[in-house]
């Protein structure tokens, strides 16, 4: 069995161990900046990543934007990261 990945960071509430799927999401949106990131860009590994998302911003208090982006047939949501985080423990 894989072990889980771990993020420690320090973020608007202070320091916070992040681990699974959600650490692997905090890692993306944190290198994808201002651009974001949709769940088609991550879709190798991120199968809910509204879900992640979600918990980032209830469980850590991270704002996190969500950008509607049409598209022929939809739209699809764009995830972008606004609160300061500083990752200080592994990084993925």
């Amino acid at each position: 069995m894989r072990a889980q990945p771990v993020i420690t960071a320090i973020g608007p509430r202070g320091p916070m161990t992040v681990n699974g799927q959600v650490a692997k999401s905090l890692e993306a949106l944190i290198r994808c900046g201002t651009a974001g990131v949709t769940a088609l860009e991550v879709a190798s590994w991120a199968y809910r990543l509204g879900a992640y998302v979600h918990n980032l911003r209830r469980d850590y208090g991270l704002v996190i934007e969500t950008m509607r982006e049409t598209h022929e047939g939809g739209w699809h949501g764009r995830y972008v990261l606004h609160s300061p985080v500083t990752i200080i423990g592994p990084k993925l």
